[in-house]
């Protein structure tokens, strides 16, 4: 459900604010989009190869681990717990969906979305869809679990009809994963990870596998 008490404690806290032309939340500069534009960035990259796909990805990683690092960095949150909570509360009123937390460990956050609207739109889908929110979902885990995190959606609802499944893990957890067809689908740590050490360091934040 939508995390009201999160929404009403940011915004009386004027952590969310709206001003002239701006929203900001915790004080870093927010967007209100129609989701039609995920939606047409999600078909071009099924039209365009996994390359493209991973390019995508990427460049929502690096703005869920910029978000995610200023945030925790600025409100000194030092406990995972804090970190982890806080995440999961902005990312539902985000509007991606409802987020239910199965396990959550040190090197991994395993969860369910329910009532994705993005792959509520590509209902029938043969493969998983959510490219953009999985690299969300990572560059934001990237700092909460103070490890490079990378995401696969081992259940999608545009393909099954019901909830979705997210997997936020290590690259260690990763690589043991039982459906390695998978991971080798939806990633490539050869390609991904050094460039997202490259992006930690050129961003100063000093996270490593």
């Amino acid at each position: 459900m939508f995390p009201y008490k999160f929404f009403k404690q940011v915004f009386l806290a004027r952590k969310l604010q709206f001003t002239k032309g701006q929203i900001k939340l915790f004080e870093q500069p927010m967007l209100f989009i129609p989701m039609e534009y995920v939606v047409e960035i999600t078909k071009n990259i099924f039209s365009n190869g996994k390359d493209y796909m991973l390019e995508r990805y990427l460049e929502a990683w690096k703005a869920g681990v910029i978000f995610m690092n200023t945030l925790a960095e600025k409100y000194r949150m030092k406990s995972f717990d804090e970190r982890y909570k806080i995440a999961m509360e902005i990312i539902a009123m985000a509007g991606f969906g409802d987020y239910e937390t199965v396990k959550f460990q040190k090197h991994l956050s395993y969860f369910k979305i329910i009532n994705n609207p993005i792959a509520e739109y590509f209902k029938k889908s043969k493969i998983p869809v959510d490219v953009i929110l999985r690299g969300f979902n990572a560059g934001g885990g990237t700092p909460v679990h103070e490890m490079i995190i990378n995401t696969i959606e081992t259940h999608c609802k545009a393909v099954t009809g019901r909830h979705c499944i997210h997997i936020n893990a290590n690259t260690e957890t990763l690589k043991k994963y039982k459906d390695q067809k998978l991971v080798s689908e939806q990633l490539d740590l050869n390609w991904l990870l050094p460039r997202q050490k490259k992006i930690l360091n050129e961003l100063n934040i000093n996270i490593s596998e």
